[in-house]
């Protein structure tokens, strides 16, 4: 079977999340070496970093892909995150990731994170 392009599967990963499939989600997740950094929060497990995001998932209408670049086995996403809150309706994201053998093992994701803080701690 021939492995994905590190773009094919950070793509299939964004399908799945579009799609509210996390199992399928998941799939796409390294189960030895995993971890996620956003400003918001960060994980060294692909299960705890899909049951967080399986929770939040009802929110996200789409994923917006404005450009993505590659280098090796690195993907550089730039996205517009589409949500039902008006506040966050369309959220800028650039998402670095990693994939090592079809599986993804890194992901660190850059945005502003005030308004979620808000969410937190309100009048922040």
């Amino acid at each position: 079977m021939k492995t994905r392009a590190p773009e094919e599967v950070v793509d299939a990963l964004f399908d799945a999340f579009e799609a509210r499939d996390f199992v399928r989600a998941r799939t796409f997740l390294s189960d030895d070496t995993f971890s996620y950094q956003s400003p918001i929060e960060s994980f060294t497990s692909a299960d705890a970093f899909i049951s967080n995001i399986s929770r939040v998932g009802p929110i996200l209408e789409r994923i917006e892909r404005c450009k993505t670049f590659v280098k090796g086995n690195e993907v550089c996403s730039v996205l517009k995150i589409h949500t039902t809150m008006d506040t966050l309706n369309a959220a800028p994201v650039a998402q670095l990731t990693r994939v090592v053998d079809g599986r993804i093992t890194a992901m660190e994701a850059i945005f502003d994170a005030t308004e979620y803080n808000r969410m937190i701690v309100p009048n922040a």
